[in-house]
């Protein structure tokens, strides 16, 4: 409308400039169209992930697990507490129903590989463990064994599938407070990949 109205009122040299002026515009959109459309056909978008996502957000709902998003990756994280008891190095009865709906996921979507990170804050390994594991790093391994054995023991997800990973006290939390930092450090975090496990 505005258009029409702008060139009822010019004259034929300001016709031929405005018309000149939306040439280019044009030219310049098609590019960009192009451009764009270049973009999308190189684009992978994974669906079997995109799935997985939303499928574990659904299940997870009202359950102490996060779903989220890391690069190309879905992850779900549970704090340290929810699988362990504390100085334990087995995992606690009462986390089968959170591993049963992770392994149901897993087993739906042989075609991701999912990494078990657990890390840990700088707090000492407990007293009780230090004769088997000295460090937190080791701690943090055998945890991330003992989750994907149940995994497999339990829940029969196929072993090819999962990769344990003791991170230590690598990567806390961002955006967490002093008060936080400890507990939230204290987490295991399922990694959901397409693809062979890293």
């Amino acid at each position: 409308m505005l258009l029409a109205v702008t060139l009822a009122l010019a004259g034929p040299a300001e016709d031929r400039a405005l018309i000149g002026q939306l040439d280019r515009e044009v030219i310049a959109l098609r590019q960009r169209i192009e451009h764009m459309e270049g973009q999308l056909r190189t684009c992978t978008v994974d669906k079997s992930l995109s799935s997985a996502f939303v499928e574990l957000r659904a299940v997870l709902e009202g359950r102490p697990a996060v779903v989220g998003r890391e690069g190309s990756a879905v992850t779900v994280t549970v704090l340290h507490s929810e699988l362990f008891g504390a100085g334990a190095a087995s995992v606690r009865e009462e986390a089968d129903p959170l591993l049963d709906l992770l392994a149901t996921a897993i087993k739906m979507h042989p075609e991701l590989r999912v990494t078990v990170a657990v890390y840990n804050d700088s707090a000492m390994v407990p007293s009780s463990l230090r004769k088997t594991v000295p460090s937190v790093w080791e701690l943090t391994a055998l945890r991330a064994s003992l989750v994907v054995r149940t995994l497999v023991e339990r829940f029969s997800v196929p072993p090819a599938s999962l990769t344990a990973a003791g991170r230590g006290v690598q990567s806390p939390p961002t955006g967490a407070s002093a008060d936080e930092l400890s507990a939230e450090s204290r987490r295991v975090v399922f990694i959901l990949e397409s693809g062979a496990s890293p």
